[in-house]
């Protein structure tokens, strides 16, 4: 099933950038702002 591991892979990389978003969250690092910034406003993050 593609779509089994495609719903995997997006999984764990949402979760990647839910970490991400963690260690930048009290933080006006650029970079997180630049990544937030690039991601669409619905993503749930």
């Amino acid at each position: 099933m593609v779509s089994s591991a495609l719903d995997l892979d997006l999984r764990e990389l949402l979760r990647g950038l839910a970490s991400i978003r963690k260690k930048y969250a009290k933080s006006d690092d650029p970079q997180y702002k630049t990544l937030r910034g690039a991601l669409p406003q619905d993503w749930p993050l």
